[in-house]
């Protein structure tokens, strides 16, 4: 690849990720039905043509934005769970970032809980199987690393049973992140317990002074 074409590249996915952000912008705050292209190309400074030559209609736009805040959503997850150093910790910290990146993005809490679907997403069945079957898939390969006297099958319910009970919180937010986060950690740690190590760490949950 030549410098000019490298240029080229980097240049085009940052039209890229400029459209896609502006459009998440507009979706979130207006919803499918008056997402108007020509906003989403005024907002990244470009025609609207360019956008339809990027994305070809709004519906395929509206698809890849989707897509890519659950991308982003995954990301952070995985760069969250990778820096816990025990298991419990790890699923703490993924149920916590999952929370505070949903708490920020109404499209990505349409998408895990449905909620808002008609409004948002009616484009889409919601929720979203695949992103929360990738949300599953990282807690439960994180946990088989780090507990490989556990099979497969055990990672993967206990990672499926933690993914469940933080989008109840997403649907019916009772308590802070913290709290919503330190109450699905607990269960987890209960049912972890006989599995982990005798000097590994038992989370403790926070509790209000």
């Amino acid at each position: 690849m030549t410098p000019a074409h490298r240029l080229t590249v980097r240049v085009k996915m940052s039209l890229r990720d400029n459209l896609l952000c502006g459009a998440a912008d507009l979706l979130a705050e207006r919803g499918f039905a008056r997402l108007r292209m020509s906003e989403v190309a005024a907002m990244a400074g470009v025609s609207r043509q360019t956008v339809y030559n990027e994305f070809g209609g709004k519906e395929t736009l509206a698809h890849t934005v989707v897509l890519n805040q659950a991308r982003i959503c995954l990301e952070q997850v995985g760069q969250a769970i990778r820096s816990a150093d025990d298991p419990v910790a790890g699923i703490r910290a993924a149920v916590r970032r999952i929370l505070e990146v949903s708490a920020r993005d109404p499209l990505l809490t349409a998408l895990l809980t449905g909620l808002e679907r008609e409004a948002l997403l009616p484009f889409l069945p919601v929720p979203d199987l695949p992103t929360l079957r990738a949300l599953t898939d990282l807690i439960s390969r994180r946990l088989h690393a780090q507990l490989p006297q556990l099979p497969p099958a055990s990672t993967t319910f206990y990672a499926d049973t933690v993914v469940r009970l933080t989008v109840s919180h997403l649907l019916i937010p009772t308590a802070t992140t913290a709290e919503a986060a330190d109450a699905v950690t607990a269960i987890a740690a209960a049912v972890l317990s006989p599995h982990l190590p005798i000097a590994q760490p038992r989370h403790r949950p926070t509790r209000p002074r």
